[in-house]
């Protein structure tokens, strides 16, 4: 194999098929290993199986992916991820200007710090153990966000229908002062079921796709993407492996923009928006299928993004698509 495809990354989950070596006289000549990829050099990858470590030599692999990570429920793939799971990889579709780990890298506090655009970027998130009791680590959040001249926020998940203070985290959040800001729903499902009815261009409508944001695809973001330009630029320049598409109509203008991020056999939609001008000739619906025909290309089964519950509009077309509710997520921030 020549290459490895995008996204075959170190802690990756990987599907990795290879020759067997020396072949056997009769039978299967090729084997398939599946598991965390936990090491990989010029010449061999390292992968954490069930059964213990496996090395396989690069020159004998003939194909290789990226898989979601493995299921902690029943159910359809994108419904049966764990919530931490889950956000670990929404956190590469988005990530911060500058991360920071509280207790284990990878599995404790996610402090991140992104120049004020977005709460994704700019808030704390809890996936693991944070090495220390509950008071502490909260302490030591607002410390970090001190430091950083920034008002220290929390990103909560939360089952769909639990409330805040059903969590430990949760509840001491509100009796330090920290008070409810935006919630979030988080809608996954099934890449190619998105891509069931058929979405044809709207009239005059065609598309640009790039693999980097442009001054195009900024120019024709929401007004808070507009108004943290640098900061936006700065931070969708980091996701590794992601998709622009620009909107125009037949005057050259921008019509709309989204985005899709590309990790772990997950697309992530981000940022659509469609210019008010050109708004009721589905034009969303169109660019957010485009992005997920490219993601499906590319081996992105699964697909996630977020949305505000009272954002009507966007419900009523993510819906339409064929998107549930895996859970929700509210920010808290001090008064």
């Amino acid at each position: 194999m020549s290459g490895l495809p995008p996204g075959l990354t170190v802690g990756s989950r990987v599907a990795v098929r290879s020759r067997i070596a020396p072949p056997p006289p009769s039978g299967p000549t090729l084997t398939d290993t599946v598991g965390e990829l936990v090491g990989i050099d010029a010449t061999h990858l390292r992968i954490a199986t069930r059964t213990g470590e496996v090395t396989v030599a690069r020159d004998r692999v003939v194909a290789a992916r990226v898989i979601p990570p493995k299921p902690v429920r029943r159910g359809a793939p994108h419904r049966a991820i764990g919530v931490e799971d889950l956000h670990l990889i929404m956190t590469r579709g988005q990530p911060a200007i500058e991360e920071s780990w509280l207790g284990e890298d990878g599995r404790g506090w996610l402090l991140r710090a992104g120049r004020g655009w977005t709460g994704r970027s700019n808030s704390a998130l809890p996936v693991g153990d944070p090495g220390r009791p509950l008071p502490q680590a909260v302490d030591a959040v607002e410390a970090w966000y001190a430091e950083r001249d920034l008002p220290p926020l929390v990103m909560l998940p939360r089952p769909a229908g639990a409330g805040t203070a059903d969590d430990a985290l949760g509840r001491l959040l509100l009796d330090r002062g920290y008070r409810e800001r935006t919630v979030a729903e988080v809608l996954t499902g099934w890449t190619d079921t998105l891509l069931d009815a058929p979405v044809p261009a709207p009239a005059g409508i065609t598309a640009e796709c790039r693999d980097h944001v442009d001054d195009a695809w900024l120019a024709g973001s929401s007004p808070r993407v507009l108004e943290h330009r640098d900061a936006a630029r700065e931070i969708l320049a980091l996701p590794r492996h992601q998709v622009f598409l620009t909107a125009h109509d037949d005057e050259g203008s921008t019509a709309g923009v989204v985005r899709v991020a590309l990790s772990d056999g997950w697309a992530g939609v981000f940022g659509l928006h469609v210019s008010p001008a050109h708004r009721g000739r589905g034009i969303g619906r169109w660019l957010t299928v485009e992005a997920l025909r490219i993601a499906a290309a590319a081996g992105a089964s699964l697909t996630y993004l977020q949305v505000e519950p009272d954002n009507a509009p966007a419900q009523h077309l993510y819906r339409g698509l064929g998107m549930t509710t895996h859970h929700d997520y509210v920010h808290l921030a001090l008064r």
